[in-house]
């Protein structure tokens, strides 16, 4: 009986723990709500106001390797008669260093252009020639024998005015006829004209005229205006470089006809950059200066460079992944990343290599 009573008693007191314990949450509940609030608002966690909630900074894109500058590929001239061209000769091989201006192939029209090109200076000295003669005048073996035909003509004259004057003395005391008198003024007539006609002869010969030099001269002016057009052309025939490089790579050998491809193409390889198509969401974050991280299979070591440029045009995107099923249908801009010299030198065989690009911000 004493066992239950005591039981009983625990029982009343548990239950009166109980009931002031829940009427003192009740009651005291919006006091602690206002306590808390108030220390939050004096005493903020400084923790938050230090550490900003984190953000992506860097940047990833698909990027190809490409020499300073771009490939430059050399190409023959367009011909103007539509014929075909071929390399007749090829100085460089794969991997050469070549100077700029140095000739790294030859047309095989080089020939016919260098026959046409002789033949032009040809006639120049032709020209030039003539125009000498011209200026100096008759030969010197033609004067004098005018002179000695002047000469000659000037004593026939004497000699038909001694006869014509007998004549006509023995035609007044009526020796003779008048008809024969005429014939001997005939005679005297002729040659004197021929005198003239032989004076006037040679005074063509002595004189210059200016316009015979100035036909003259304008021949030349024209074989002269041959010559550098045939220069021209054959010059044409030698393809030089148009800037100190390395070949990377050859597209027509000799005998072969010289496609759109061209002959060969040319790069800058001492210095290589990467072309980054960032999209265009992504190019806001793209800053001049922003350092870059390059990664490829077929590079053991990470590549570094700096941007170095920013394109001003969007376009489509042209390196994809090998992933089947990547967008293909993306929209980037150009960002060229200038890689540091241990890097350029590591990847100077590997132009058009594809890349990964992350440029950090």
């Amino acid at each position: 009986m004493r066992h239950s009573s005591l039981l009983l008693d625990r029982r009343f007191r548990s239950w009166a723990l109980f009931s002031v314990l829940i009427t003192a949450s009740v009651l005291g509940a919006p006091y602690l709500t206002d306590w808390f609030r108030s220390r939050e608002t004096a005493e903020p966690d400084s923790a938050a106001v230090s550490e900003p909630i984190p953000t992506l900074s860097a940047i990833s894109a698909l990027g190809r390797l490409e020499p300073q500058g771009e490939v430059t590929i050399l190409s023959a001239p367009s011909s103007l008669d539509g014929t075909t061209t071929r390399v007749e000769q090829l100085l460089v091989k794969e991997g050469d260093w070549i100077e700029a201006g140095q000739v790294v192939a030859v047309l095989d029209i080089q020939g016919r252009r260098l026959a046409a090109f002789k033949q032009a200076q040809t006639a120049v000295q032709i020209a030039e020639a003539e125009l000498s003669r011209v200026r100096a005048g008759a030969k010197s073996g033609d004067i004098d024998a005018q002179k000695a035909a002047i000469a000659r003509l000037e004593a026939e004259l004497s000699n038909a005015q001694l006869e014509y004057e007998r004549f006509d003395g023995l035609y007044k005391v009526g020796a003779i006829s008048a008809s024969e008198r005429d014939s001997k003024r005939l005679v005297l007539e002729t040659t004197e004209a021929q005198l003239q006609q032989a004076r006037s002869a040679l005074d063509g010969i002595v004189e210059v005229r200016p316009v015979d030099v100035q036909v003259a001269q304008a021949e030349l002016a024209s074989a002269i205006a041959q010559v550098a057009q045939a220069e021209t052309e054959l010059e044409a025939t030698y393809i030089r470089a148009p800037l100190a490089g390395q070949v990377l790579k050859i597209h027509a050998r000799p005998g072969e006809i010289i496609d759109a491809q061209g002959i060969l193409e040319l790069g800058k390889t001492s210095q290589m950059v990467v072309v980054a198509e960032v999209y265009e969401t992504d190019i806001s974050r793209v800053q001049i200066g922003q350092p870059a991280v390059i990664n490829s299979s077929a590079t053991s070591e990470r590549l570094r460079g700096t941007v170095s440029q920013i394109g001003l045009q969007v376009s489509q995107q042209e390196t994809f992944a090998l992933d089947p099923a990547a967008n293909t249908d993306n929209r980037v801009v150009e960002v060229r990343i200038q890689l540091d010299a241990d890097s350029s030198q590591q990847v100077s065989h590997l132009s058009n290599l594809q890349v990964n690009v992350i440029i950090q911000g």
